[in-house]
């Protein structure tokens, strides 16, 4: 077994969190000075260590941390300690950069796809989740390496949260802070980033013929074109994340199963070798036993 957190050295220098969000109060008072961690150009705050920390310190080093700062503390001890899904994906953050920021380079570009094909631009929507699959898959697989270099178990559920999570991302939580997972964002967001109003399936309108507004103006004509032209691209956008949120459940499903027959697998192994132990065992007590008698008959 790898020892743990041999991996995990504390980043000396790096981004603290993302501008315009909220900061204790041991930021600004004991920690790194706000100036200095916005510009990203001085160390990293203490509240930044603390989610680096091994899972199993954070309490201990959140409490001693707002023991050192006293009053200057302010709000540290109510810092929640992050969940394993919700830490792993912080030390993606904190120690593979490289992969995160690949992840989020491809989930932007995904989104600006679909928010082009929201709005009747020219889009490339399939090479995009391609490309962000692929991404995704390799921050998993690295968030479950760091998991389980940590020590801490890369169980089925967990490793469906990190998916979620990673699917999720970018987000409007701190990166590197996370508490707890996240949940996709679902064609909802899409909608409202393109400025498309949602709307269920059952209710949209069939297309009306030329014919039926013949007697309508241009103007009129062309504008109710538009609305049911951007209806149609919302409900086949709709249909397209109901069935890419199936893909997704079925994966994770199917993982799970592969993770649990590995398990399987190994506790038999295990089992299998404590049996051949036993049998060394007492093929070697017999033996034993077998020479006291030879000695004991020899005097």
């Amino acid at each position: 077994m790898a020892k743990k957190h041999d991996h995990l050295k504390l980043v000396e220098k790096g981004p603290g969190p993302a501008a315009g969000t909220a900061r204790t109060s041991a930021e600004t008072a004991g920690g790194t000075s706000v100036s200095e961690t916005e510009k990203g150009a001085g160390p990293i705050s203490e509240i930044d260590e603390l989610y680096q920390k091994p899972l199993g310190e954070f309490t201990a080093a959140r409490n001693a941390l707002a023991k050192k700062l006293g009053k200057a503390g302010g709000d540290i001890k109510t810092l929640e300690k992050p969940s394993a899904p919700a830490w792993g994906v912080n030390q993606l953050f904190w120690h593979e950069r490289a992969s995160w920021d690949r992840l989020i380079e491809t989930a932007e570009a995904l989104r600006d796809e679909h928010r082009n094909h929201l709005s009747g631009k020219p889009a490339d929507i399939r090479q995009a989740e391609k490309v962000h699959r692929e991404a995704v898959k390799a921050a998993s697989e690295t968030v479950r390496r760091l998991l389980t270099e940590s020590g801490d178990a890369a169980t089925p559920a967990t490793m469906a949260a990190v998916t979620e999570t990673l699917e999720s991302l970018p987000a409007s939580e701190s990166p590197g802070r996370l508490v707890r997972p996240l949940k996709p964002q679902g064609f909802a967001a899409l909608a409202g980033f393109a400025g498309l109003a949602v709307r269920p399936v059952s209710q949209l309108r069939p297309v009306k013929s030329r014919e039926g507004t013949a007697g309508k103006g241009d103007a009129e004509n062309a504008a109710a074109r538009e609305r049911e032209e951007a209806e149609r691209r919302a409900a086949e956008a709709a249909d397209r994340e109901a069935e890419e949120e199936q893909q997704r459940a079925r994966a994770a499903h199917a993982e799970a199963v592969r993770d649990a027959e590995t398990a399987v697998e190994r506790a038999r192994a295990a089992l299998d070798e404590a049996h051949q132990e036993v049998e060394r065992r007492s093929e070697a007590l017999a033996a034993a036993r077998e020479a006291l008698r030879q000695v004991k008959r020899a005097t």
